[in-house]
């Protein structure tokens, strides 16, 4: 394991060579009581990364793959909001580094780049008081088209020749203010700035759930960041959990 500070404080990194999961690692360090605030764990490779629902994360080498670690000083109830926070923070970062591209927030906590997946998040608790955030972005190499449930690119595709770490750097500029406004203000201001960068905001949807499948239109976040369908005649219905489907892209 080697530390080494390239990130913009407070954030700290731990760099590792091959791992299960990252955020299997950060959970560890957070059992073993030396975990801290804003603390980042990367790897080069990843052998079991997970996404949302269980789902593997295609973690190959050149791609980012990293876990920080949050201490939550806010109820439990909003800790689902962070994922607003971290998506608006990583697409206003990517769009840093490629101002010409058109980088959109999709609900629940994905990145996209021309109506294709290029980041996905994972938030897990871990112990009394800690979130972890699990981050990956596609960065040399995304997974093959009919090998992953949406389209999917690499910043690669786009032109950029940049490495997986100068992604993490310019994700954690922009987390951290974002960050400190959730903590203290709240998720209103979140939920604006994420708004601002929806995809798909006004547009037929399709809403896929456990046991049945909705359509209508994308209404927009409530105000606890659940998704709003308009479903017309059948009214609106608030959506917690479940994969959204833009017709036609």
């Amino acid at each position: 394991m080697t530390a080494s500070t390239p990130l913009p404080p407070p954030f700290r990194l731990i760099g590792l060579g091959s791992v299960g999961s990252t955020n299997d690692e950060a959970r560890r360090l957070v059992s073993d009581g030396t975990a801290a605030d804003l603390l980042v764990i990367s790897a080069k490779h990843q052998s079991a990364g997970r996404g949302r629902r269980g789902r593997v994360w295609d973690s190959p080498s050149g791609n980012l793959h990293a876990s920080l670690m949050i201490t939550l000083d806010r109820p439990l109830a909003e800790a689902a909001q962070l994922g607003f926070v971290a998506a608006l923070a990583l697409a206003e970062g990517l769009a840093d580094l490629v101002p010409d591209a058109d980088f959109k927030c999709k609900w629940p906590n994905d990145v996209l780049c021309n109506s294709r997946k290029v980041a996905g998040m994972l938030l897990e608790t871990a112990g009394d008081g800690w979130l972890v955030l699990g981050l990956g972005v596609d960065v040399e190499r995304a997974p093959p088209p009919g090998e992953a449930l949406y389209a999917a690119m690499a910043l690669a595709e786009l032109g950029w020749t940049g490495d997986a770490l100068m992604v993490l750097a310019a994700f954690c500029r922009r987390f951290g203010p974002w960050l400190e406004i959730w903590r203290s203000q709240g998720f209103a201001p979140i939920r604006q700035g994420w708004l601002g960068r929806a995809r798909g905001l006004g547009e037929a949807v399709v809403v896929r759930l456990e046991t049945e499948t909705l359509t209508g239109t994308f209404a927009g976040l409530d105000e606890e960041g659940g998704l709003v369908l308009d479903q017309g005649a059948l009214g609106a219905r608030r959506i917690l959990a479940g994969d959204v489907f833009f017709p036609g892209s």
